[in-house]
């Protein structure tokens, strides 16, 4: 990756400086533009966003594709060039316009950028070719299935969850929907007796299966059971290295060890902090438990401690292991972290990291009047929340800015979200 300073590096890092940097340049950015969405410099290829943000700066530049769509030839399966295709269409590119019509480009490659169109709702299935329409339509009901599977509409929760044993609350919640989970996690904290207690430890040790143990794990937080504690200690400090068969951590002790967090999240906020503060300096799985602990219950005190590990990440590392940190610090808005949280948002290359200290931003200078110049550069951010930030938080709007938030406000390819926050700004301007 490019440092962090050049065009090329705030564009694979989705800076809103990139941004802007790419338009002032026109023509002579568009060989950095169409590298990114080639290469797809992303350090989560699954979590973080470039296809807005790509596809509006080559829309902009009216940047011939060829480049693109020989890379993406032949490629059966979604990659970034696809959506930054369809977020050029939906910016009104008229090559990328016209592409879903070109016979001449394969009809893959067209399902998958027709896809993103009908997604963002710019395109519905009836305007397509019959044989188009039929490969997105196939996605959309795929996509459906398993919506639903997960909302839980299949699985209505039971009249009386009170009438039934822990047993057979623990088997319900071997299979249990989204619209179960609450209510049957509800009724088993409240089973707070020797035995039934003695059963949800049990299963939480020796069950094999995730949806048991998970259920167990969580009602035994919830009445701060410390028993479990002895587990935690064996699980988070074994090794576990994904990409080495040899060192990775059993599939089943991995399942367990993520109940076990479970378990931890549900634990009185004093105690989580209290584990927080012993656990995190120790690395490793501790860490991870700790940081989403320190997020919920982090005091001031906390503040030194966590700058130090963001401080620290930030030299070495991509970013990855700071998120949590950094919505510590922003639970805590305390104004004295804001130069730290600038440096993270100009040079880190995890576009979520940038999104949480845009985010701390953006509480500090609302709650105590602190500008910062990140939170402007966030209206042009590749991750449609830090621009729903910068429209909800920035106390002035100066032209170009007000002209970003006017772009927003009707940008198809753009988070429905992020498109009525730009209104909202609108309407109070």
């Amino acid at each position: 990756m490019a440092p962090p300073s050049s065009r090329l590096g705030q564009l694979q890092r989705g800076r809103g400086a990139g941004f802007v940097a790419a338009l002032e340049a026109g023509p002579a950015a568009i060989d950095e533009v169409l590298r990114c969405a080639i290469e797809d410099p992303r350090v989560d290829r699954e979590l973080e966003s470039r296809g807005r943000y790509l596809g509006e700066l080559l829309a902009a530049q009216a940047a011939p594709l060829d480049a693109l769509l020989a890379a993406l030839r032949d490629e059966p399966d979604s990659r970034l060039g696809h959506e930054v295709l369809a977020a050029a269409a939906a910016c009104g590119h008229p090559g990328a316009r016209a592409l879903l019509a070109d016979e001449r480009v394969e009809e893959v490659l067209r399902a998958h950028v027709a896809l993103w169109l009908v997604d963002w709702e710019v395109l519905q299935p009836v305007a397509l070719a019959p044989a188009l329409r039929a490969m997105v339509m196939e996605q959309l009901l795929d996509a459906a299935d398993s919506a639903s599977i997960a909302s839980g509409v299949r699985r209505p929760p039971p009249q009386d969850l009170t009438s039934m044993s822990v047993e057979d609350l623990l088997e319900l919640a071997r299979t249990a929907r989204a619209a179960l989970l609450d209510p049957l996690q509800e009724e088993l904290r409240t089973r707070t007796g020797d035995e039934d207690r003695d059963r949800l430890w049990q299963c939480l040790r020796d069950d094999p299966v995730h949806g048991r143990v998970k259920a167990a794990a969580r009602a035994l937080g919830a009445m701060g059971d410390e028993r479990v504690l002895t587990l935690c200690e064996e699980l988070f400090a074994r090794e576990d290295v994904f990409e080495d068969p040899a060192r990775r951590l059993p599939g089943l002790d991995r399942m367990r060890r993520s109940a076990l967090a479970g378990y931890v999240r549900r634990l009185p906020g004093t105690r989580q902090l209290e584990l927080a503060r012993a656990w995190h300096p120790r690395g490793g799985y501790f860490a991870v438990v700790a940081a989403t602990s320190y997020a919920a219950h982090a005091e001031p005190d906390d503040r030194a401690y966590l700058e130090g590990h963001v401080a620290a990440d930030l030299a070495v590392g991509t970013g990855w292991d700071m998120i949590s940190e950094l919505d510590a610090l922003a639970r805590l808005a305390d104004p004295s972290s804001a130069p730290l949280l600038v440096e993270v948002s100009e040079q880190v290359a995890y576009s979520h990291a940038r999104r949480r200290a845009v985010r701390a931003l953006a509480v500090i200078c609302s709650e105590h009047g602190v500008a910062a110049a990140p939170l402007r550069e966030a209206l042009w951010d590749s991750e449609d929340e830090a621009a729903a930030d910068a429209c909800g938080f920035l106390p002035e709007l100066d032209a170009a800015a007000a002209l970003r938030v006017r772009q927003l406000a009707r940008l198809q390819a753009a988070e429905v979200e992020l498109q009525a926050r730009a209104r909202r700004r609108l309407e109070r301007s």
